[in-house]
């Protein structure tokens, strides 16, 4: 099949694996568009095309979605100004039809299915004969590139939507007359991303190096396994994709004073799926994204002149998931116990919290940090009108996470290069702790959730042996640990606690006033204008009308209907 494939998915791909990461781009013929003829001309020529296909992991990256993030429709964060991003996130929590099979401004489902269908073009090549000149051994594992890349397109699908179309044949590419498909149920959905993942795994490397850091592996493949039957309910299956990856030892959990650098450093020992950037003032060869310039302490842009910063922030249900140490013992946060703390409600925190959240008083790029009203970095009680692009925090509390403390730079001149952490080990160990609790085995479920307190210098939890009490700490323990990377809202929604969670409440932050003598108080207040709603049909998104109306045997969800 002569598909037509476009050179802007190879001039992509270039930039993914060599701009980003500083190394000498592979020089491109400057045309327009090429044929199978050219894409299996060479080994070289065919990796640099499966490079392409890597999109799909940068498409599915929080930290380079502009202002909308998988956790920023939790509880864990506030939008500052009622327009930020059109507004679209206050309104999906106050108004309740910012959602529809018309228009969902949280779906993937076009972006999914464009990527899949081009993989879907590959192996169609592949069976039918245009790399057989090729490498083999390298072939193979192109194959198990792209089967990863696709299995991660229909988890990200799965997760949202339930059930999908699966078009998965290898020797036919799905045209007009193949537009009518039926769903698959959900299970048998996850069967076939949990089997993809492990016939990847048989011929990935455990791992890259050079321009070539950042591409798929064994451990992708076995972690991304694990998650995908943690959600399937396949708690067997989770807990040994989990502990295979674990025992290999091809990663460590980073610990101690160095526990910053997980975020900091894209090469860390943690990391298992990283989606590779690179600063750059405007280079449009390189891979950047917004996020200091969106969600920065607001006094950043102060010498620039520029309005920088808070266009969301953590909420204080976020910071009071982190304990305080008090008197020698660490006791659960809470603001009536302030007296307590010596009036220093952000001092002797789990370590955690200082990874995560930029709060007043705190050291930031040189300078002391003003969050209050009429401190350098401001303070607004939210509103619904007047307050559009009014660059300051409605809580109290700045993002710290993945936010670059680079001395010196103008976030409105210099786009950000952090690193995306799609997957990390400490999410294995949650992966097969819970796993571990579903078995009921409780023992070593607590013995993983203390791995990850104890790397921080947390005391270890008592071993609580009911799924009820064990979900409670291991949900603390996930915010604590992976707050704003993308977890929270499936968490809730595969927990069954999103309504008690979402729905009918209001989120809050900390009004802080200082006295002439340089003292502080601290007003716990709503930040929400009213309650947020979170009814039951958000736990799954609809199929987009567009869908149903190209594909006849395609049913919308119930909950839709």
């Amino acid at each position: 099949m002569k598909a037509i494939k476009n050179i802007i998915a190879i001039i992509a791909a270039t930039m993914m694996f060599g701009a980003c990461l500083g190394e000498k781009n592979i020089d491109l013929s400057p045309v327009s568009y090429y044929n199978e003829d050219v894409v299996y001309a060479s080994d070289a020529n065919l990796d640099l095309f499966v490079k392409s296909f890597y999109n799909v992991l940068y498409a599915n990256a929080d930290i380079a979605n502009g202002y909308v993030f998988d956790d920023g429709v939790t509880d864990l964060v506030k939008y500052s100004w009622w327009g930020v991003n059109g507004g679209t996130v206050n309104q999906f929590f106050y108004l309740g039809d910012i959602v529809t099979p018309e228009a969902n401004f949280r779906s993937n489902w076009g972006t999914m299915y464009s990527y899949i269908r081009q993989i879907n073009e590959f192996f169609f090549d592949v069976n039918y004969g245009y790399a057989d000149k090729l490498d083999a051994d390298a072939l193979k594992v192109r194959i198990a590139e792209c089967r990863f890349l696709r299995a991660f397109a229909y988890q990200e699908l799965i997760l949202r939507h339930g059930g999908v179309v699966l078009r998965t044949r290898e020797d036919l590419v799905d045209g007009p007359n193949e537009k009518a498909k039926a769903r698959s149920s959900e299970a048998e959905c996850w069967d076939f991303v949990i089997k993809e993942y492990a016939k990847a795994q048989e011929d990935l490397p455990k791992s890259w190096s050079g321009e070539n850091a950042g591409r798929a592996t064994w451990g992708a493949a076995m972690g991304m396994k694990a998650r995908a039957a943690l959600y399937a309910g396949r708690w067997q299956d989770a807990y040994d994709a989990a502990d295979s990856l674990i025992q290999s030892g091809n990663y460590t959990l980073v610990s101690g004073s160095a526990y910053n650098t997980i975020f900091s450093n894209p090469f860390n020992t943690e990391i298992i799926v990283p989606v590779y950037y690179k600063e750059s003032a405007g280079n449009a060869s390189a891979r950047q994204h917004n996020f200091n310039q969106y969600f920065c302490p607001p006094g950043d842009g102060t010498p620039y002149n520029v309005s920088v910063g808070a266009a969301a922030t953590p909420t204080d249900e976020y910071a009071g998931f982190f304990d305080i140490k008090v008197g020698g013992a660490w006791q659960a946060f809470d603001w009536d116990n302030l007296a307590a703390y010596g009036n220093k409600p952000f001092e002797n925190r789990d370590p955690r919290f200082y990874a995560s959240i930029l709060y007043n008083g705190a050291t930031w790029r040189g300078r002391t940090l003003q969050i209050y009203d009429g401190g350098t970095d401001g303070f607004m009680t939210f509103k619904q009108t007047g307050q559009d692009n009014d660059h300051r925090s409605t809580t109290g509390y700045i993002f710290r996470k993945f936010m670059s403390d680079a001395a010196g730079m103008n976030y409105t001149s210099v786009l950000s290069g952090q690193t995306w952490i799609e997957m990390r080990l400490a999410e294995i160990y949650f992966i097969r702790s819970e796993a571990s609790a579903r078995l009921e085995h409780f023992g070593p479920a607590y013995g993983d959730l203390n791995q990850i307190r104890m790397r921080v210098d947390m005391p270890i939890l008592p071993t609580q042996n009911n799924w009820d009490a064990y979900q409670k700490d291991l949900a603390k323990e996930r915010v604590c640990e992976l707050g704003l990377e993308g977890h929270r809202y499936f968490d809730l929604i595969r927990w069954g606690k999103a309504q008690e969670v979402l729905n009918d409440t209001r989120v809050h932050g900390v009004k802080i006033t200082p006295d002439l003598y340089g003292n502080f108080t601290y007003e716990r207040i709503e930040a929400d204008t009213q309650d947020r709603q979170f009814p039951v049909k958000y736990n799954i998104f609809p199929i987009p009308y567009s869908e149903l109306q190209n594909n006849r045997l395609c049913t919308q969800n119930d909950a839709w209907l």
